[in-house]
């Protein structure tokens, strides 16, 4: 039976930080955001491997029942999931440190490790997709806390990427069982970046059809193809991924 603790990601580096964490400084600050969002919130301490927050309400697990329990595990999530999913996130897991190779210090600090997986709620299977963050770092480059938020997913696929603060993208292949790197900028059309860039502005769909000579249909179609190049559910989340990129 695999370990589902060997989930939690971790990088050895050079990275100096104090180990005297205000926690509860931390702990106000998140509970702060958590209401401000729709999502869960949860803080692990990855040392202890504790679950050290949680926001008030975490999505779905007032509807969990016992035989949907696979595991005691901190993260509440990964108490849900399969063995066969808990397979491929290990597999994730186990080459996580090439990407970590792939980063910065700095990079690596601010990273975003974005998850869709299923998990199960009364028997029925549905998708989640979890975004983790560092908060700290221990002084020999480890994760020390640990952010994760949860939201409902479109997808019904496992998938995982990787972004960095300087516009670095990787994906998790499975038939290849390795990360790779995705070049933004190539895999957009030249027209999906100039919407992109309109929805940037904050301009609606109407405004960009009128703006480009184009159909409503036109454009939301385009927006589609942008989400599945892009690997995300919805236009925050597109703009997260390319928030480092300018498209011309």
């Amino acid at each position: 039976m695999q370990n589902v603790n060997k989930l939690f990601f971790n990088k050895i580096g050079n990275i100096e930080r104090e180990n005297n964490i205000n926690i509860n400084y931390i702990v106000n600050i998140i509970n702060s955001m958590s209401r401000l969002n729709n999502q869960s919130t949860f803080v692990i301490d990855f040392d202890s491997h504790k679950l050290i927050y949680k926001s008030a309400r975490l999505l779905y697990l007032d509807e969990i029942t016992d035989k949907d329990l696979k595991r005691n595990c901190e993260n509440p999530y990964w108490s849900l999931i399969s063995d066969e999913t808990l397979e491929k996130l290990l597999l994730i897991h186990e080459n996580y440190p090439w990407v970590s190779k792939e980063l910065s210090d700095f990079e690596f600090m601010e990273h975003v490790c974005v998850i869709d997986f299923p998990i199960s709620v009364r028997n029925h299977e549905l998708y989640i997709t979890q975004k983790f963050t560092p908060v700290t770092l221990r002084n020999d480059g480890l994760t020390q806390i640990g952010l994760f938020t949860v939201c409902h997913s479109n997808k019904t696929d496992i998938e995982c990427q990787i972004i960095s603060p300087l516009g670095k993208r990787f994906c998790f292949d499975f038939c290849r069982c390795e990360f790779e790197e995705i070049n933004i900028i190539q895999i957009l059309s030249s027209t999906e970046k100039t919407i992109l860039n309109r929805i940037r502005m904050g301009m609606t769909n109407k405004e960009i059809a009128q703006n480009l000579c184009l159909s409503i249909n036109t454009v939301k179609t385009h927006r589609a193809h942008i989400f599945k190049k892009l690997g995300v559910n919805n236009i925050s989340e597109a703009l997260t991924v390319i928030g480092n990129y300018q498209f011309e």
